[in-house]
């Protein structure tokens, strides 16, 4: 099985949501006997010089980039106002990107070619002009919903946020049974797909990790602590994480009980260093991110918007930590509350529940085994690739 995998970003290394769910694809597929090969765009605004990169995993693949600016002006900005077109979607599409695809089109035979989110979905056509292999759309979330998350600011910049998203609902739309397949990696973003009216092939494979990764021997583990980790130009986190210290962490401040909440995350906004102490503390750049998990005891996801399922989430479950999350960010996972993980949607019930892993040491670390049971069941990229394999299978033979 020959399987091309069209990647908006660099996969290399796995140092972001994205790029882990891409990451463990290419492995768990390579150890299911697949031949894969990865066309990334590596746009300017996560630009990986893959010159330096030395993952062994890299050189398995027939791997080719393609970089594309992707920034946009002031002119830019006010022209997406003025066409049909979603300007935050063409942004990705680029003349010298299409003449490259197409040439290692050319030179290249696939059986599945899987377009890895909507960013990429604007080269679908010349996919299909260019290969016979049946096309598969995987969908990271319902884009213009977490568009349409971002949307708090001043009255024009809501305004102005509310028609890209509408462009992007547009373009999700008009491109949803195109493709042969969709797939999407959280069960919820499944129905929503069914709603839109996905009238293709239509299954979940959720985010699955190499567990084996996550066996990690931390020699000390600061208890208790809170810590929060993810990209920080995801707005929906950035948006969270306000509520949280706004609503939550200021009357746990209050309490002096000496406890430490630790954030890490790639561009952290400038408001959340403004609130730095002793007690909240920002980790600018992580070695090891696996280590820095581990490392803490108690994680917190206060994300109120947005879609898909939270990879950091997976990764917490798989290292043993108590998760306190909001019944949106655990969404996807078959979790039950009080056993794998703590659901928390108010200040009130993340205040409590704080309050009670911070105080009782074994319960929290209950939660942290029942939620390592979990991954190993249910997000372990071995069992998962082989049912992918077989997903391949069928839709080539259909």
């Amino acid at each position: 099985m020959k399987v091309l995998l069209l990647t908006t970003r660099v996969p290399f290394p796995p140092d972001s949501g994205y790029s882990i769910v891409i990451y463990n694809t290419i492995e768990g597929l390579l150890g299911q006997g697949a031949e894969v090969s990865v066309f990334s765009l590596n746009p300017q605004s996560h630009f990986v010089d893959v010159r330096h990169i030395r993952d062994p995993l890299m050189s398995r693949v027939n791997f080719q980039t393609s970089y594309i600016d992707n920034s946009q002006s002031v002119f830019g900005a006010v022209s997406n106002l003025l066409t049909r077109r979603s300007g935050q979607i063409m942004r990705f599409y680029k003349s010298a990107s299409v003449a490259k695809l197409r040439n290692f089109l050319h030179h290249n035979e696939f059986d599945i070619i899987q377009l890895e989110g909507l960013f990429v979905m604007a080269y679908l056509n010349v996919v299909r002009q260019n290969s016979n292999a049946k096309i598969v759309y995987r969908a990271h979330a319902i884009e213009h919903q977490v568009n349409a998350a971002s949307i708090q600011g001043t009255f024009f910049t809501d305004i102005y946020k509310r028609i890209l998203s509408r462009k992007m609902l547009r373009f999700e739309l008009e491109n949803l049974n195109k493709p042969d397949a969709v797939l999407t990696i959280s069960e919820s973003d499944r129905s929503k797909m069914h709603a839109l009216g996905c009238k293709v092939r239509l299954e979940n494979f959720p985010v699955v990790l190499n567990i084996d990764l996550y066996n990690i021997e931390i020699p000390h583990v600061e208890y208790p602590s809170l810590f929060h980790i993810g990209s920080m130009d995801f707005q929906p986190a950035v948006e969270g994480l306000e509520w949280f210290l706004d609503n939550v962490w200021n009357d746990l401040r209050a309490l002096n009980s000496g406890i430490k909440l630790h954030l890490a995350g790639r561009n952290m906004p400038d408001e959340f260093y403004a609130r730095e102490d002793d007690h909240l503390i920002i980790h600018d750049e992580l070695e090891d991110g696996k280590e820095f998990i581990g490392s803490k005891s108690i994680m917190i996801v206060p994300l109120r918007s947005g879609s898909g399922m939270r990879v950091k989430i997976i990764e917490g479950m798989a290292m043993r930590k108590c998760i306190i999350s909001t019944s949106l960010g655990a969404e996807g996972i078959n979790y039950q509350h009080g056993k794998n993980i703590l659901i928390a949607d108010t200040p009130d019930e993340f205040y409590k529940n704080i309050l009670r892993c911070s105080t009782d040491c074994k319960f929290c670390e209950e939660i942290g085994e029942n939620a390592r049971k979990l991954v190993e069941k249910e997000h372990n990229v071995v069992p998962a690739s082989a049912s992918l394999l077989n997903f391949y299978r069928e839709l080539t033979s259909g």
